[in-house]
């Protein structure tokens, strides 16, 4: 194929097709690895180090995690099978209209990721500047941490603009460093704390009922574990197989990267703070804190690119119109403006919910159409808003109903604002499992039922195609082709 079309494939909103797709099963691991290895795993690991002793934690970080990503885990396989963005290929569930709403949420909670990994970047980078010796204000908090957080986003989205091929490299040298670091890290938590004294140390900061200090670190976890919902499609379609886009993604975002976790949880215990790089400074054996803090910077400007680039792919499948460049500038200047915010890295529990009320439900709902449908798509319907999927004003009733149920279960069940609990269920259950549960049983009961209409299918509405229109459909929309002229 041309790199004219290549770039077009990869840079914009083209189906992939086998020849087009870059990576293997190896290749689709060291992405997801690089991806999942970053602020949100240290993050989330810190603060359930803080409210739940470390043998309560480690089973924590991985069932919080591991359990939503393997519910939702079919995506991988509608987005290989048709190498179509995600959203574009959830038209045909959420309808185009519905669609566009989810495209909103996307982006903009979505700076929240940058703005994170950015933001623990720059928590390293002035802690390691300090400690080589270097002055003025980019040694400083304040404010040399986001001084260097800007620096991270900019690396980051050079990455990103450089497209998938580059990726594909700088990962493969990130995976292996952040795992092996990791691993050495873990062993010398233990090794100096020791494993007994690590276990029987009590959590810094937990609540006064332990129900909810283990209901609150299920939830933190389970919205990192669901957040992953959003992200399939930009890198599934780029995967040569179905296999290697399932496991990739299930051990890569999964079991691999719960590391991190793992390891913040244990230094949160033991220092009393959520920022792993806490730990790093502190630490006696002189190698720790600058093979640490390197391993932070690497992990998180890694990561930037890899929020970046999908983050631009999905933005520009809905305007491509708008140059490549341009929109990953969009994407940067977005993250850059929420790391000006003052408490914005301490509010990271808050946005965890918030994203497992969204991520959860939207996966609730995916998932719920791929049990009717086995997802299949109609793929040329997925680009034609006038005459593809044509849900009554745009949006399939039946997904709309359901998310709206399951939103307001989820707030009533926990308000992530306040922490408190309306209906009493939490912590005696948490929030986001249930919720995604009951936005797949409502959606797969309203489908069934047909009275808002079929899964997959075409809604006339109240407009009635012209002829021509009916004969584009029955020459374009009948078969699930995805060759291209």
């Amino acid at each position: 194929m041309g790199e004219a079309v290549k770039k077009d494939v990869w840079f914009n909103l083209l189906p992939t097709l086998r020849g087009d797709r870059l990576y293997g099963l190896w290749d689709f691991l060291a992405i997801q690895i690089s991806f999942g290895i970053a602020a949100w795993f240290f993050l989330v690991g810190g603060l359930t180090g803080l409210v739940v002793p470390a043998s309560q934690a480690i089973p924590i970080v991985l069932f919080g995690n591991v359990i939503p990503l393997f519910l939702i885990s079919p995506l991988a396989v509608i987005f290989a099978r048709y190498g179509v963005e995600q959203f574009i290929g959830h038209r045909a569930v959420f309808g185009h209209r519905g669609g566009d709403i989810w495209f909103i949420i996307y982006i903009t909670s979505s700076f929240g990721w940058i703005a994170y990994a950015a933001l623990l970047m720059g928590s390293g980078s002035w802690k390691l500047a300090e400690i080589l010796g270097v002055g003025g204000i980019l040694a400083t908090e304040t404010p040399g941490m986001v001084i260097w957080a800007f620096l991270a986003t900019i690396v980051g989205a050079y990455l990103a603009f450089r497209g998938p091929n580059v990726l594909k490299w700088a990962m493969r040298i990130g995976a292996a460093f952040l795992i092996i670091v990791l691993l050495y890290f873990i062993a010398v938590v233990f090794l100096v704390h020791g494993v007994e004294k690590t276990f029987a140390a009590p959590p810094p900061e937990p609540f006064e009922d332990p129900r909810w200090s283990i209901a609150s670190a299920i939830e933190w976890n389970v919205g990192l574990g669901f957040s992953w919902a959003f992200w399939y499609g930009q890198w599934t379609r780029l995967a040569r197989t179905e296999r290697a886009a399932y496991h990739g993604t299930l051990w890569g975002w999964g079991i691999l990267s719960c590391t991190a976790g793992i390891f913040a949880a244990l230094t949160a215990i033991i220092v009393g703070s959520f920022d792993p790089t806490d730990w790093l400074v502190a630490s006696q054996i002189a190698a720790v804190p600058v093979i640490g803090l390197a391993m932070i910077i690497v992990a998180n400007v890694s990561s930037i690119a890899l929020l970046i680039y999908p983050m631009s792919i999905t933005f520009r499948s809905r305007f491509p119109n708008i140059k490549w460049g341009y929109v990953v500038g969009i994407m940067t200047l977005g993250g850059v403006l929420l790391e000006l915010i003052p408490g914005v890295f301490d509010s990271y529990g808050i946005y965890l919910a918030y994203i497992a009320l969204l991520t959860g439900i939207y996966g609730g709902v995916m998932i719920g159409d791929y049990l009717l449908t086995r997802g299949t798509y109609k793929l040329r319907a997925l680009y034609n808003r006038s005459i593809g999927y044509r849900y009554v004003g745009g949006f399939n009733l039946n997904a709309l109903i359901a998310t709206i149920v399951a939103v307001a279960f989820y707030l009533w069940t926990l308000d992530p604002l306040t922490w408190t609990s309306a209906n009493g269920l939490f912590p005696l259950i948490t929030a986001g499992i249930p919720s995604y549960f009951l936005a797949m049983v409502v959606y797969i009961l309203l489908t069934k039922s047909g009275i808002f209409g079929k899964a997959g299918a075409y809604m006339p509405g109240k407009t009635i195609p012209t002829p021509a229109a009916v004969a584009a459909v029955k020459t374009t929309d009948t078969s699930i082709d995805v060759k291209r002229s």
